[in-house]
């Protein structure tokens, strides 16, 4: 058998006895060469050489189909690896129209889950990205809204809402751009819908439902009230209106003095009416600390007031950041308002030391130092003391963003601006190398732990 052609046939003697005296005789001398050839062998050499050539012929065909078919087998496999990201680039994102007919298609076919599915899984989520809503959409969001009980659905619906209410869209950190719809609506010969034409329908809708007290409409109600934040402001009789039920809400919600509960972000369970008590504290908070401030109304300032012994620690947060805005403009109105509340008997303010909410003590951080630094409070000393004391134990507060905050309201450099004078910065220096901190004093009487003895304050800084 020949092993290179795998022929099966034997090789014939003839051909090995040739081809073994080619090989002997491959190199000889001229002379020799012409000694020899008188033999009667020259056919058989050159048949020997002949079928040498065919053999690396035939061996060099193998190699490259050898070659050729495993760049065959490779190639689909890279193929169809690259063939996903070669359709998702040359895929073209869907329309804004194609998405706007979708939704007023689905809208008329509700009732079948399929289309609150697509609406859920495709169309809401693709419209999200451009960076204003068609007031066009708002008669299907209605029905939506007033049709729909899915949870999801009306989530989107609420947030579109929103966006239609809203002057800027929501959105101005970019997005795809749309046309101005107004504008298009005045150009359309057939009429188009304009903001103005939709804005009282979904305002009048919304309202109804933010009012609405059943315990079975409580998720719309939140929902409601947070879209309606974002009605353009200069609607006055709408702000009017927005503050009415927000402090309708915060006079039924109210907590009593001193019993403050843990929130629902704070624990698990508890009866459904704490935990819907609770969700409208942060909804109704949520909602004031998004109206613009009314410093001179006396009404407001008890009700932002009021939050800060809330049972939601994210409603408390608003509480204090509204506060902290008004101090900045009133303080002794702030001061006089959160005078009982600041005092270590009570310790609504205290408490909120160890509330577990970082940004709540931030908060509480810029109010105690916009009360503390007040000339309106010369004459109350008393105050301002309270509220420093406040201030100086947030140093010890083991968030360290909270105590630098801290540290910078001390030193009146707490928004970062070069508005304060010199004497203000140096006076902010000294009371950080020469004020003491004295701690309330606690019911227990051990006095092996350092942290309740009288400490300097550069001293609490420097060991940070």
């Amino acid at each position: 058998m020949d092993l290179i052609s795998a022929d099966p046939t034997p090789v014939p003697a003839k051909s090995s006895s040739s081809s073994a005296s080619a090989s002997a005789s491959s190199t000889p001398s001229p002379a020799a060469a012409s000694a020899g050839s008188h033999v009667n062998q020259p056919m058989s050499t050159k048949t020997t050489l002949g079928e040498k050539k065919s053999k690396r012929a035939t061996l060099m065909q193998i190699q490259n189909d050898t070659i050729s078919v495993a760049k065959a087998a490779l190639n689909p496999v890279k193929a169809n690896i690259m063939m996903p990201q070669r359709q998702r680039q040359k895929k073209k994102p869907v329309s804004y129209t194609q998405l706007a007919r979708s939704i007023h298609e689905l809208a008329a076919t509700l009732d079948q889950k399929s289309s609150q599915k697509q609406l859920v899984n495709h169309v809401f989520p693709k419209l999200a990205v451009y960076n204003s809503v068609d007031p066009s959409l708002a008669p299907s969001l209605l029905m939506l809204n007033q049709q729909c009980e899915d949870r999801n659905v009306l989530r989107y619906v609420y947030y579109y809402l929103a966006r239609i209410l809203s002057d800027t869209g929501m959105s101005p950190g970019g997005g795809i751009p749309t046309p101005n719809w107004d504008a298009l609506a005045d150009i359309d010969a057939g009429g188009g819908v304009t903001r103005a034409d939709v804005v009282p329908r979904i305002v009048n809708q919304l309202t109804s439902e933010a009012s609405n007290s059943e315990t079975e409409f409580h998720a719309r109600r939140l929902q409601a009230l947070k879209a309606l934040t974002y009605s353009p402001s200069g609607n006055s009789e709408l702000l009017s209106k927005l503050y009415e039920i927000v402090f309708g809400l915060l006079d039924k919600v109210a907590d009593v003095p001193n019993k403050r509960k843990k929130g629902v972000f704070g624990t698990k369970g508890g009866d459904k009416e704490s935990i819907i008590r609770s969700n409208l504290q942060y909804a109704a908070m949520s909602a004031l600390r998004r109206l613009p401030l009314d410093p001179g109304n006396p009404l407001f300032l008890h009700r932002a007031a009021q939050g800060v012994s809330f049972a939601d620690p994210v409603a408390v947060r608003h509480s204090l950041e509204i506060l902290s805005e008004l101090a900045a403009r009133d303080p002794y109105s702030v001061a006089m308002t959160l005078e009982k509340l600041a005092s270590p008997a009570v310790g609504a303010l205290q408490d909120i030391l160890h509330l577990n909410d970082v940004l709540a003590r931030v908060a509480l951080a810029r109010l105690c130092h916009s009360i503390s630094r007040a000339r309106a409070l010369d004459e109350r000393p008393d105050i301002r003391s309270h509220f420093n004391s406040i201030l100086y134990q947030l140093l010890l507060d083991p968030s360290e963003r909270v105590c630098y905050e801290a540290i910078l309201c001390i030193l009146g450099k707490y928004d970062n601006t070069e508005r304060h004078g010199t004497d203000e910065r140096a006076s902010g220096w000294y009371r950080l190398t020469r004020e003491i901190l004295k701690l309330p004093e606690a019911p227990s009487k051990d006095k092996s732990n350092k942290t309740k003895r009288p400490q300097p304050l550069i001293k609490l800084v420097l060991r940070r």
